[in-house]
């Protein structure tokens, strides 16, 4: 194998080193943001009257709106994964198809030679002629066996990158496969703890307590599972929606529910849009489920 041949495989093994590196960088930025995020939540959803926070720090908006943007990046190096895998798969079919070929040409030639052998044994080395052939037949045998060893070898090293390179690709969309659903999580749990904020507004300790676990009763399972529904299918996320108090008999829109009307708080002041329940939730598990 020439130098340049050398250089172009320790490049193409710099290439993924890099992607790998880069692919676990944006998820580790995943993983803080998530932790940033869920910690905020988590405080919010305990004590709502926190609402200010320090200067220079982000809200729980901008702190999604950061996730989303790492995640879409993440997106984006899968699908350069992806197509690096195409090349290589296209590569190794074409190494492969030249080892047959060789392999072909070696078998062909190496019965020749054997004839020719015959040949010159039979003719008890009175032929000059038929020597110098067998001798330019042996010469041709043994490039092609060289070059034969030489295409099994690369051939050996593309099936092996391309292994290694399959499997940096299923770990990076299960990565990414667990970040989409901890992004859910997140935005979910920020939901939560905007619903607290915006109906529980204001009053004395004890009507803010009652409010809350009202708010909280109303954020079940049940809420919960249809909110990520809408957010799986990538339809728009779920948002709470006080009625106008001039609105004596408002009438909600189509997929929404009033939010809890056993609940002093919110019955017949506040209602939740949801989504279309009939569309499918989307698949979390690869890039390809990317909306484009």
């Amino acid at each position: 194998m020439s130098d340049e041949e050398e250089a172009g495989g320790g490049g193409a093994k710099s290439g993924g080193c890099l992607m790998q590196i880069v692919t676990h960088g944006v998820a580790l930025v995943l993983g803080a943001v998530l932790g940033v995020l869920g910690a905020q939540g988590v405080e919010y959803m305990r004590d709502p009257d926190t609402m200010s926070r320090p200067e220079g720090s982000l809200s729980r908006a901008e702190l999604i709106r950061k996730l989303d943007d790492a995640e879409k990046k993440y997106a984006e190096l899968l699908s350069e994964t992806a197509k690096k895998d195409e090349a290589q798969r296209t590569e190794l079919e074409s190494a492969s198809a030249k080892v047959a070929d060789l392999e072909g040409q070696v078998g062909k030639t190496s019965d020749e030679v054997k004839i020719l052998e015959l040949k010159v044994k039979k003719a008890k080395g009175q032929s000059a002629a038929l020597k110098k052939e067998l001798e330019a037949k042996q010469a041709e045998l043994t490039e092609l066996q060289t070059q034969l060893s030489e295409a099994q070898a690369e051939q050996a090293r593309l099936r092996e990158e391309l292994v290694s390179s399959q499997e940096e690709t299923r770990v990076a969309q299960e990565e990414t496969r667990v970040a989409k659903g901890e992004t859910v999580d997140a935005q979910w749990v920020g939901f939560k703890a905007e619903v607290l904020l915006s109906v529980c507004e204001k009053g004395n300790r004890k009507r803010m307590e009652t409010c809350r676990d009202d708010v909280t009763a109303g954020l079940d399972s049940k809420r919960a599972a249809r909110f990520k529904q809408c957010v799986g299918s990538h339809q728009a996320q779920p948002r709470l929606v006080r009625v106008d108090d001039k609105d004596k008999d408002p009438q909600l829109p189509r997929w929404s529910e009033w939010f809890n009307e056993e609940s002093k708080f919110t019955a017949k002041k506040w209602y939740i849009v949801f989504c279309d329940p009939t569309l499918p939730e989307a698949d979390l598990g690869g890039p390809e489920d990317e909306p484009q």
